[in-house]
């Protein structure tokens, strides 16, 4: 009998999925676009900071620069309100960090401050379905914006750094569209096409020809 168990005991054991788990998915036809908007929303605070020798103060310029990364795949109309949204929401994160920043001595009540920003981020992002990379720049600027030493005086002067740089952020996201102001209805309709091509096919080469 212990024979006859020992095999069925084997088959009974499924190796992990360890493969999947570490796979790493495929970049989205569109990751350059995120990638070179932050690029270029950083340039030009650095451009100001740099003859003025005041490079520490780019936490401040990246947090509205790092709003580069988002609605890249909405129509131009959309992008506008849910860019200029996703701007206000890093200014109003990086000024309740600020504030913590200048106020609070505890390191205990710095990391609650952060705990209830991430969460906020979390609840707001996944609400308004913003998309990648969702909450985790906000959380990453705020967290480190509430751990930077902070006079209360200065807090203004940093928010409107941030908010130069949101304002960066909006003009590049949005640039494209005087270019091409049916780009992304464009890109919806080709991907449509190539999932219908894959169906019909099952053949994935050559599919990205058909966005022409």
């Amino acid at each position: 009998m212990a024979t006859t168990d020992e095999p069925n005991r084997r088959k009974r054991i499924h190796p992990l999925p360890l493969r999947s788990a570490l796979r790493l998915n495929r970049p989205g036809d569109i990751w350059h676009k995120p990638a070179l908007s932050v690029v270029a929303a950083s340039v030009v605070p650095l451009l100001f900071l740099f003859p003025l020798d005041r490079l520490d103060l780019v936490l401040y310029t990246s947090g509205g620069s790092l709003c580069a990364l988002y609605a890249h795949g909405l129509p131009y109309a959309a992008r506008a309100r849910a860019t200029a949204w996703v701007c206000l929401g890093m200014i109003a994160s990086v000024a309740v960090a600020l504030t913590a920043a200048a106020v609070v001595s505890s390191t205990a009540v710095l990391v609650a401050v952060c705990a209830a920003l991430a969460a906020a981020h979390k609840l707001v992002c996944d609400a308004t379905r913003i998309g990648p990379p969702g909450n985790l720049i906000f959380t990453f600027i705020a967290s480190s914006c509430a751990f930077t030493p902070q006079r209360l005086g200065d807090v203004p002067f940093h928010l409107l750094l941030t908010a130069g740089g949101a304002a960066c952020a909006w003009i590049v996201v949005m640039a494209p569209g005087l270019v091409r102001p049916q780009g992304p209805q464009r890109l919806a309709v080709a991907r449509a096409l190539e999932a219908a091509a894959r169906l019909l096919t099952g053949d994935r080469q050559d599919l990205p020809r058909l966005r022409h």
